[in-house]
């Protein structure tokens, strides 16, 4: 969890003096290779989701035919690559090289 408060204006924060602006992070882009060449590849935390997005993988997964899912329990992370997925420590992604860094705000 990062607090980004002591950087914002006060203007721009939109919350109460004192009140903490706080971001988790939920996705890392890590890049091998050199400029020229190289890979892509994801972290990402699983969330819990919503029941909209649940209607539309369980419709998807009737349309394709698939009879099971490979899932994570939310708060964990998964590496993703071109053909590859894995769930994968926490300490994993905290030593990463990270090309990306993605946060959303906690509300």
């Amino acid at each position: 969890v990062l607090d980004l408060a002591p950087f914002c204006s006060a203007s721009c924060k939109n919350v109460a003096d004192g009140a903490r602006v706080l971001y988790s992070l939920y996705g890392i882009v890590e890049h091998s290779g050199s400029m020229r060449g190289g890979h892509y590849a994801a972290y990402v935390k699983v969330r819990t989701p919503s029941k909209k997005i649940l209607e539309h993988i369980s419709a998807t997964r009737n349309a394709l035919g698939v009879k099971e899912a490979v899932g994570a329990a939310a708060g964990q992370w998964v590496y993703v690559s071109d053909a590859h997925v894995q769930v994968v420590p926490e300490a994993r992604v905290l030593s990463a090289q990270a090309y990306l860094l993605f946060y959303e705000r906690i509300v």
